[in-house]
């Protein structure tokens, strides 16, 4: 998915790309090596027994291709971290860290040639250990919890926390907490008629934000049904709402909500999400056409 993204410079002719964070995986494919020396995976639901280094190779590609963190690790160094919780969350970060890592070279040997940046921001998944190691390259840029100049007419803020999920994830604040560290950044912007703010959740009760209601009395959360069907409701952030309320940006974009492709105006502001079928391999996108003092046009994109 990520090198179908770097494709979209080309294929749209793209100015500039944006990630509006999640970027990294979720669950670690432990491969197990025995003291003979032949390794054990598990891929699709199969196990792979016995394989040589080159019968494996092929499977960690598919492992990794699938969104999970393929690990090798010996017999001794699997009971060990399956006993120790703090060996796991390790490394989580590590794997984590090093495909940042893979991916913004990726990122920058693909779009140099090209003169095409690339702004991102992490979201509510991405670890902030992980993203301690986050290091720019002169056509990739990190600017979660920041404001930079995006071109000579426009400013981009990021942000990537969000309000607090049933999952409880590494980079959720409640939403006082998350007004206070937001009103940080805003406070940063010169120029709010003309700024894009690039932030993980969307805005509550905006139609960007709707997604399946969960019970988080089971693990993992299960969704609420009602009738035979699930039950939906808004989980977007009323913080970001009323900021965008009261500083009206230009332009806001979003990601965090799977199921919801919508766009919405917020006084004169474009809030936009193309929601998200990775799963799938299927690649949600928005192409935005920018004036100076206007959002001239977009269009939503799946590929």
């Amino acid at each position: 998915m990520f090198r179908k993204f770097l494709s979209t410079a080309d294929f749209y002719e793209a100015d500039a790309l944006l990630i509006a964070g999640d970027i990294t995986a979720k669950t670690i494919s432990p491969i197990i090596q025995g003291r003979d020396g032949k390794f054990r995976a598990k891929f699709a639901g199969t196990v792979h027994d016995a394989l040589s280094e080159a019968e494996l190779r092929p499977i960690e590609q598919k492992i990794a291709d699938s969104g999970q963190y393929p690990a090798r690790l010996s017999e001794d160094e699997y009971e060990a971290i399956r006993t120790e919780p703090g060996r796991i969350d390790a490394l989580f970060t590590e794997l984590m860290a090093q495909q940042i890592g893979r991916w913004t070279q990726m990122a920058e040997d693909h779009l140099a040639p090209r003169g095409v940046p690339l702004l991102w921001i992490g979201g509510n998944d991405d670890k902030p250990d992980a993203l301690m190691h986050v290091r720019d390259t002169p056509h990739v840029r990190y600017i979660d919890e920041a404001v930079t100049r995006f071109d000579e007419d426009h400013e981009i803020l990021g942000f990537g926390w969000t309000n607090p999920s049933p999952w409880d994830t590494p980079r959720e604040l409640p939403e006082d907490e998350l007004a206070t560290r937001l009103s940080r950044v805003v406070k940063q912007v010169k120029d709010p008629e003309h700024a894009i703010y690039l932030m993980h959740a969307p805005p509550y009760g905006t139609g960007l934000d709707i997604a399946p209601k969960l019970d988080k009395s089971f693990d993992p959360p299960r969704p609420v049904t009602q009738g035979g069907q699930e039950v939906l409701i808004p989980v977007g952030a009323t913080s970001f709402r009323d900021s965008i309320q009261e500083t009206q940006p230009l332009l806001t974009l979003h990601g965090h909500i799977h199921e919801t492709r919508n766009s919405a105006k917020i006084g004169r502001t474009l809030a936009v999400d193309p929601g998200s079928e990775y799963s799938t391999g299927s690649l949600r996108g928005a192409i935005i056409n920018l004036e100076p003092n206007r959002v001239l046009s977009f269009q939503f994109t799946t590929g």
